[in-house]
């Protein structure tokens, strides 16, 4: 099992924590079965127990070298008496990965209150540099990062197309099934050389410190 991992900016309101722990199971299960949640991913089980939960954190502990999935919680002072969210805010991650290619697939699962805050853009941007970094640099070394959403999550694809400048490869015809209908769902993937040097990281940095220094200023005001 890899060393633990904390993941956070000098000035952030967030910090990633790998390997994910028994206690934050619940809030997870929270989450997860959140129908605001499960709008853009009908393949996963709103009926779902939180024993399932404990089993999925318990099984992808096994795999560490396919699955990293880091718990997204508060730094002071943003906590959740001055935020009015909850302390753990969701999950972000890498799935699939391919240490020997150098490719991975990444998703996140926000809570829905934390939404349109720069919460997910800051949890992207750490797991993502993380991803790119070099093994030498503390990171996982990654070429290619991919993300696979809902063809009708609009609000997912902007974010990856303006924020991040990932790049859309395709569609996956009918791929998810919704109830008793099948949708489409995309995929967006974007390169090391596009992180460092086409700007990405530089973007995505400027746009997470814009949204704290907002959220700083807003307390300050209060």
């Amino acid at each position: 099992m890899p060393d633990p991992i904390r993941l956070s900016l000098p000035n952030g309101r967030i910090e990633l924590s790998w390997p994910p722990t028994l206690e934050d199971d619940p809030d997870v299960h929270k989450i997860y079965t959140d129908t605001r949640v499960l709008q853009y991913l009908p393949f996963w089980d709103p009926n779902a127990s939180l024993e399932s939960v404990i089993q999925r954190r318990t099984t992808r502990l096994t795999e560490p070298n396919q699955f990293r999935d880091f718990r997204i919680h508060h730094l002071p002072p943003h906590t959740p008496e001055s935020t009015g969210l909850p302390n753990l805010l969701g999950t972000v991650g890498f799935i699939f990965m391919s240490l020997e290619n150098q490719a991975t697939e990444a998703g996140i699962i926000i809570h829905p209150e934390a939404h349109r805050a720069g919460y997910a853009s800051e949890a992207l941007y750490l797991c993502l540099k993380h991803g790119f970094d070099s093994k030498e640099n503390g990171g996982l070394g990654f070429n290619r990062i991919m993300f696979t959403t809902a063809a009708m999550n609009k609000a997912m694809r902007g974010w990856l197309e303006k924020a991040l400048g990932a790049k859309h490869e395709g569609t996956l015809r009918e791929a998810w099934k919704s109830g008793d209908e099948f949708i489409d769902a995309v995929q967006y993937s974007i390169l090391a050389r596009e992180w460092f040097d086409g700007g990405s990281e530089q973007r995505l940095r400027q746009k997470v410190e814009e949204a704290v220094t907002k959220a700083s200023s807003k307390a300050s005001a209060s």
